[in-house]
């Protein structure tokens, strides 16, 4: 999940939108900041008129730059101050226990928006954003189950990135909860690994099926041995435990390379997208991918 400034705001007008260039977002630049976080009554009213909207950022084929599953993101379409970042309103979510609601507005955007690439001969996964403290609400589980069985394309076309919001291991619920979603099809994703809370214990105690490795070490890949040292051991703990590894912050093609020449497969980051909005990602996917011709790997 990207991290941003508590004060970020990416567009500079209401509402308004510039034209997704290929490998682009429609984001228009930063000119001006907010002075102070929304209220809890200011989110609160967002959420009522859907204000809400699911944004994707493609993880691609390190070797090819085939796209064929996206991140979804929350981006707040603000009557005042334009398109605000997560960082502007998570906490009041979270604080307020609104964070379910946010989660099924994007998840019924998503899936409506998957069928329709679907119909057009295309099936992308999505993936969606969970906390741990989220799996203990039981009406969230059964409401998503309930979604799910009514959803007509693969589940197994889904994932859930578990985030952590917490310290300690993962209580029997949570396990059990995460289990049910499992042996629907769903995939589960550990998100951020390597940094905050995670540990490998999480990877014994949940039926995951991807590590998202955190953009801190692909920041620093071209720097000390260290990093280069845990991506490669990461890589070969995914291998051994039959674990997909998303590779997260790839921002250039150095970084790009080196992954590559370590044997890295997926990955997510700026250099293949920006998140953009649904609607930009559909003409986006239509071109190619510059930089997997200019890499060594191609």
């Amino acid at each position: 999940m990207p991290k941003s400034s508590s004060l970020a705001l990416i567009s500079s007008a209401p509402h308004q939108r510039q034209q997704a260039q290929p490998g682009q977002s429609n984001n228009l630049s930063v000119s001006k900041t907010l002075a102070k976080l929304p209220s809890a009554d200011d989110v609160q009213l967002g959420l009522r008129r859907r204000e809400f909207v699911a944004y994707v950022q493609p993880k691609f084929d390190l070797r090819t730059g085939q796209v064929n599953s996206t991140e979804v993101l929350a981006r707040w379409h603000h009557p005042l101050y334009g398109v605000l970042s997560p960082a502007t309103f998570i906490s009041v979510m979270a604080r307020e226990k609104w964070l379910d609601k946010l989660f099924f507005e994007l998840l019924e955007q998503s899936l409506t928006y998957q069928i329709k690439l679907h119909d057009q001969g295309r099936l992308i996964g999505m993936a969606f954003n969970l906390s741990l403290s989220q799996l203990m609400n039981d009406t969230l589980i059964d409401r998503l189950e309930t979604r799910l069985h009514q959803h007509p394309l693969p589940l197994s076309s889904l994932t859930l990135e578990i985030t952590e919001d917490g310290p300690g291991v993962v209580c029997a619920t949570s396990v059990e909860q995460l289990n049910r979603l499992r042996l629907l099809g769903m995939r589960l994703s550990i998100d951020d690994f390597g940094t905050g809370y995670s540990s490998l214990l999480r990877l014994c105690q949940v039926p995951f099926s991807e590590i998202k490795l955190a953009a801190e070490f692909t920041r620093f890949i071209g720097g000390p041995s260290h990093y280069r040292v845990v991506i490669r051991n990461t890589l070969a703990l995914a291998t051994d435990l039959g674990m997909q590894l998303v590779v997260e912050g790839i921002e250039t093609v150095a970084q790009h390379d080196h992954l590559c020449e370590m044997g890295a497969r997926i990955g997510q980051g700026f250099l293949c997208a920006r998140p953009m909005e649904i609607d930009a990602f559909e003409g986006w996917i239509q071109n190619p991918y510059p930089y997997s011709q200019a890499s060594s790997a191609s």
